[in-house]
Parts: C-alpha cells; sequence; structure tokens
C-alpha cells in the first residue's frame, strides 16, 4: 500500500523545466533568420547594382546592356576668315577713289611689266578690275584682271621712265616681294585705305588730284580722302 502511494507521487524531469528560455531562443532564432535575409538582400541589391552599372568582359570596362547610347560629338565648323571692310577675296572689285569716284585703272589697257596705273571714269572693263588675294599676316596682293599681274610701288625706279611716273604705282608679274603686299586699313562703309608694306606708304590719286589720267601714287599715309578707296564689288 505504501509502495503504491510512492510511486504515484513520482514525476518525470522535464515537467519541472521552466519554458522562458525555449521561448527565448526561438524569438533569438527568428531573429537571426530576419536579420540574415535583410542582410543578404541588401547584399544582393547592391552587388546587383553595381554589376547593372559597369561589366567585366575580358578585362575591359563596357557600359551595361540597355545604357543610353552616347551621342557622337560634332566637329566645330571652322571660322570664317575675317576680312577687312566686308572684302571677299573671292570676287573682283572696282577701286573708287573718294575724291572724285573716278576708278584705279590700268593705263590703256595694257599688261604689260611696268604699265602705269591711274585714275579714270569707271567703265568696269578688266583693266579697272581687281582681285585681293591673302597673303600672310593680313596682308594682300592686288591683282588686275586684265593681266594677272600685281600692283606695287617699284622697288627701284626705272631709270628710262619719265621722272615724274618713275615712282608712280605700276604692275609687275609677282616676285613675292614685300613691295607688292598691301594691308587694308579701314576707314568705313566699305572704304579702305591701301598701305604698302615695304614702304608703309599709302596709295593716293597724286597730290590730291582727280582728274582722268591722275597717276596712282605713293604718299605718306595721312588719310586724306584722295587716299581713300571704295571697294565696289562686280562679282
Amino acid at each position: 500500500m505504501s509502495r503504491s502511494r510512492r510511486r504515484a507521487r513520482t514525476r518525470t524531469a522535464p515537467d519541472h523545466l521552466p519554458r522562458w528560455p525555449v521561448a527565448a531562443g526561438a524569438s533569438a532564432l527568428l531573429l537571426a533568420v530576419v536579420v540574415g535575409a535583410y542582410t543578404g538582400g541588401q547584399f544582393f541589391v547592391e552587388t546587383r547594382s553595381q554589376v547593372e552599372e559597369m561589366t567585366v568582359t575580358s578585362g575591359i570596362l563596357v557600359e551595361p546592356s540597355g545604357a543610353p547610347e552616347s551621342e557622337p560629338s560634332e566637329d566645330p565648323e571652322p571660322e570664317e576668315e575675317a576680312h577687312p571692310a566686308g572684302l571677299d577675296p573671292a570676287i573682283t572689285y572696282a577701286l573708287l577713289n573718294v575724291n572724285g569716284e573716278r576708278a584705279l585703272d590700268v593705263a590703256g589697257g595694257s599688261t604689260d611689266n611696268g604699265a602705269d596705273v591711274h585714275l579714270w571714269d569707271r567703265h568696269d572693263e578688266e583693266n579697272q578690275q581687281w582681285r585681293f588675294v591673302p597673303v600672310e599676316d593680313d596682308f594682300y596682293e592686288i591683282v588686275g584682271v586684265g593681266s594677272d599681274k600685281l600692283l606695287e610701288f617699284p622697288a627701284e625706279p626705272d631709270p628710262e621712265a619719265d621722272p615724274e611716273s618713275a615712282h608712280a604705282a605700276s604692275l609687275l608679274s609677282r616676285t613675292g616681294e614685300h613691295n607688292q603686299h598691301w594691308t587694308l586699313v579701314e576707314v568705313g562703309d566699305g572704304v579702305v585705305r591701301l598701305v604698302n608694306r615695304a614702304s608703309g606708304q599709302a596709295l593716293e590719286g597724286q597730290g590730291g588730284a582727280d582728274e582722268n589720267g591722275t597717276l596712282a601714287y605713293p604718299a605718306e599715309d595721312g588719310g586724306h580722302p584722295h587716299q581713300q578707296w571704295r571697294l565696289a564689288p562686280l562679282g
């Protein structure tokens, strides 16, 4: 009888264990799973983003597929060279002396070396047509269309020439010397002074005269009206 009662009072050990450690362990395990999943997701997202930004192919960095294509750069258009008084070297001009509006003319339409250049009524024939050819440092050759010879102040006056015309402007085949180079000093409204590179002298109607036959002559550049020339385009 007493032995039976002892057995009834005996309980197994697990019934006496507290339950809170089990609950705490489960919570910790759940938290670890959540944190691990979040961290892994962040790493995956960042890694994937980096891979999308740049892919390495055979050691060469290339843009990811789907990236916007860069537009080819356009070469800037070359700037047009500026010329004084709106000058266009592609066309021919009559040169009209502001003092009297007569044209710079090759005397008698001559095509010979040493031909005199003077003032004459405008008629726009070839012996009154001129082209401007850029050379260097803003200087130009002034080419007579009728002869393809260049306007110059003689480097050495012809001893056989008339003393009055020995120093006058004339035409000569191209030599490349500075006495065949001219700078155009812009006055305004398509008007320029023609200054010789070698001498620094200006081309003028001699002495300020404006009659037919007045020689085109070198003189100190004073900006006078008879040293000014209007560019009249002929096409």
